[in-house]
């Protein structure tokens, strides 16, 4: 095993791959923040005109495949060196438009529709309708004793630290909001 492990510290094409792979780490900095000045760039971009910038993004998908193809590389998954020693990536998709756009329309309106649990029927506004809360990290699971009524009169789902008067402060809350 000796003899092994003297014959890998010799063999030159190993330290030839530590230097490319030197070189390629300090392109890797350099992408990494060639990439921040795009997403910058790209934000204030879609701030000022609404939309992004064709452009900058196949730049951005392009550094992005150099990228993958230096990390590659680097952990030895291929033997074939990326950008100098071979082309530089073209865009995946040379129509951007397959592209979802991350702007923001300003001016669009939501809905919000509230529907019955169990029918999926709209709910009329102002009728109160039932809750469902589970609390994370509550030790008791739905379908257990608090879900059932308890002797003392408390309503079903109400903890007997809780106040009588909060799901009623609830419900007035959620009539407000529609």
């Amino acid at each position: 095993m000796d003899e092994k492990l003297k014959k890998n510290l010799t063999a030159s094409n190993a330290w030839v791959r530590l230097v490319y792979m030197l070189l390629f780490a300090l392109l890797l900095e350099i992408a990494g923040v060639v990439m921040l000045v795009i997403v910058v760039l790209q934000f204030v971009f879609s701030l000022l005109t609404g939309s992004s910038n064709d452009n900058l993004r196949r730049f951005g998908d392009q550094l992005a495949s150099f990228i993958y193809q230096a990390l590659q590389f680097l952990i030895y998954n291929t033997e074939e060196k990326p950008f100098p020693f071979s082309e530089w990536p073209e865009a995946e998709k040379e129509d951007l438009s397959v592209y979802e756009s991350a702007a923001v329309d300003v001016e669009a309106e939501a809905e919000i529709v509230v529907t019955e649990p169990d029918s999926g029927a709209p709910v009329e506004k102002g009728k109160a309708i039932r809750e469902t809360v589970i609390e994370l990290g509550a030790d008791e699971q739905p379908g257990t004793e608090a879900d059932k009524p308890e002797s003392k009169g408390q309503p079903k789902g109400q903890s007997k630290d809780q106040p009588k008067d909060h799901n009623k402060e609830q419900n007035k809350e959620q009539n407000k909001e529609q």
